[in-house]
């Protein structure tokens, strides 16, 4: 396919915070010539998590600025819904709006994504694909059809939070993020 086939692709996830390692999936994600559009979607709550750190609309504000590029949308659909919401729900809702045919994933999901609520249609439907970092060489072997998306951004959420890492969140949120999480400005 070549740009302009309208195809899109769903990147959801807690961004609990984003950082520049998510922004940089996305801007190679927009790379792909088969990819027109990316659908950044903030959880309202993981559902295999207990708790966000971050309020959900100040996760969804962060987002909005971080994501601003074009051919991005920031949707707040699972922030509405209030509630732990399934991918394969928000996948439905969405492809309602959008031509969505590929699904964004990290490789710290691999290990859960069988698990998921209607994974067997999810797998059916979507072309995966898994951001990596580093030299990964993840087990694809479960998706029915899946690429790599190499990412050279060494950080997590997680590290964030712990106040390690500071330097990959986004001048327009770092203030913020440090704020929220209780961190100390000389971690940069």
């Amino acid at each position: 396919m070549v740009k302009g086939s309208g195809e899109a692709a769903l990147f959801g996830g807690s961004f609990d915070p984003p950082h520049l390692g998510h922004r940089r999936i996305v801007e190679k994600l927009l790379e792909e010539p088969r990819i027109d559009q990316v659908i950044v979607v903030p959880a309202w709550l993981n559902p295999f998590k207990e708790q966000s750190h971050a309020s959900a609309l100040q996760r969804l504000e962060w987002c909005r600025r971080v994501f601003d590029l074009p051919g991005v949308e920031v949707s707040d659909y699972e922030i509405r819904q209030g509630r732990p919401v399934y991918t394969i729900e928000t996948w439905r809702a969405l492809k309602k709006s959008y031509p969505l045919r590929y699904l964004v994933i990290g490789s710290d999901n691999l290990s859960s994504v069988t698990k998921w609520k209607d994974f067997e249609t999810l797998n059916r439907e979507a072309i995966w694909i898994v951001a990596t970092r580093g030299e990964e060489h993840p087990d694809l072997s479960m998706l029915r059809e899946a690429q790599i998306l190499p990412v050279e951004v060494p950080v997590s959420s997680t590290e964030i939070r712990r106040g390690r890492g500071l330097e990959y969140v986004d001048p327009r949120i770092r203030d913020e993020v440090i704020q929220t999480y209780h961190l100390s400005k000389e971690t940069l």
